[in-house]
């Protein structure tokens, strides 16, 4: 069966120049095209679901230590899901992934040994490669079968930087790997599942586990950690990791941004001994960006890093108090939530003339 040809769709004006290397893309016809699609839906989230509709499916199995689909979303390009939950999307792998790796990578005077724990795309890989200072960056995920998945179908992720021979990918358990490692590094990035589900993972996000990774930091290091959900409305993991990270560094900051394909706003933080985000200006790292990777960025500029790292009144009062530290062989229980009683009625206007 041929393929029917796209309508052409009349504009009442004109289209402006593009600039090169640029083009456009019809929106898709919703009611056509999603008609009878897949649906892929989420439910990580303990009461709500969470849809995607799928144009089609890439890959979809087990590997020995999860379940994964690659799949073609409608709304996001190229999806990747995880035990049903997504991790990246070919629409916004770039805003998450820059913001995860470049703060403490561009922040850092001169990167030269990174360790990257998980990250099997390759795209903090990518990030980090993109410094021509590194000289070396060292990349350890448990799962060997996504590693060649994504070497296969996520190639807009990698772009190619699993072949850069300053890379060098290892299979194991991160925190495994750190105990036998006599490395020392400038920046480690973490982009590990963002489960506090008492599993696996759960032994990179404790106390323990960053007081043996800062044995690994050389002076003047810094670390970045995908921060999990964060937002005023879901804040108790993110803080904890925050919390616990501050039982090891002197200096840890959370920032955070919305993030379209999950559906919400996400969390990222840098813990060091003397890196304060405050006192690096948006000029400054203009002219980072500008002197180490000229226009490789595809989101990250000063002012829009600096707005980051700004937060509502509710997040700053939850970064604020006190409780859960995460420790090793400890369950994660959340603490309650902290409910203010309001009356139904105000007195307008609030502040006497």
């Amino acid at each position: 069966m041929e393929s029917q040809p796209k309508p052409t769709i009349s504009r009442p004006y004109p289209l402006p120049a593009l600039l090169p290397n640029h083009f456009y893309v019809e929106p898709e016809r919703v009611p056509d095209s999603a008609a009878g699609a897949l649906l892929l839906v989420e439910e990580s989230d303990p009461f709500d679901r969470y849809a995607y509709r799928l144009r089609s499916v890439l890959h979809s199995g087990r590997t020995a230590l999860q379940e994964v689909l690659i799949a073609d979303t409608y709304s996001y390009g190229v999806a990747l899901f995880l035990d049903g939950v997504i991790q990246s999307s070919e629409e916004d792998e770039a805003l998450y992934h820059e913001l995860l790796a470049q703060p403490a990578l561009l922040r850092h005077p001169e990167p030269r040994d990174v360790l990257i724990i998980g990250g099997g795309e390759g795209a903090v890989l990518r990030e980090a490669l993109a410094h021509h200072s590194v000289r070396a960056c060292t990349m350890v995920d448990i799962d060997r079968e996504l590693v060649e998945l994504s070497r296969t179908h996520l190639s807009k992720w990698h772009r190619g930087a699993f072949g850069d021979p300053r890379g060098r990918v290892l299979i194991g358990d991160g925190r495994r790997f750190l105990e036998a490692d006599d490395g020392l590094y400038d920046v480690v990035i973490i982009d590990v599942v963002d489960m506090l589900d008492n599993g696996p993972a759960q032994s990179l996000y404790t106390r323990q586990f960053y007081e043996l990774l800062k044995r690994r930091l050389r002076p003047g290091a810094i670390v970045a950690i995908q921060g999990l959900e964060f937002s005023f409305s879901d804040d108790k993991a993110h803080v904890a990791l925050a919390r616990t990270l501050r039982t090891v560094f002197a200096e840890v900051h959370s920032y955070s941004a919305l993030i379209p394909s999950f559906l919400g706003g996400w969390g990222f933080l840098v813990a060091s001994d003397w890196f304060r985000p405050q006192e690096w200006s948006a000029a400054d790292i203009d002219r980072a960006i500008e002197t180490r990777l000229g226009p490789w960025l595809d989101h990250l500029s000063g002012d829009f890093l600096k707005a980051c790292f700004v937060h509502c009144k509710e997040t700053l009062f939850a970064l604020s108090q006190a409780g859960p530290v995460l420790e090793d062989g400890v369950p994660f229980v959340a603490p309650p939530e902290i409910a203010e009683a309001e009356p139904l009625t105000a007195q307008f206007p609030v502040l006497p003339a």
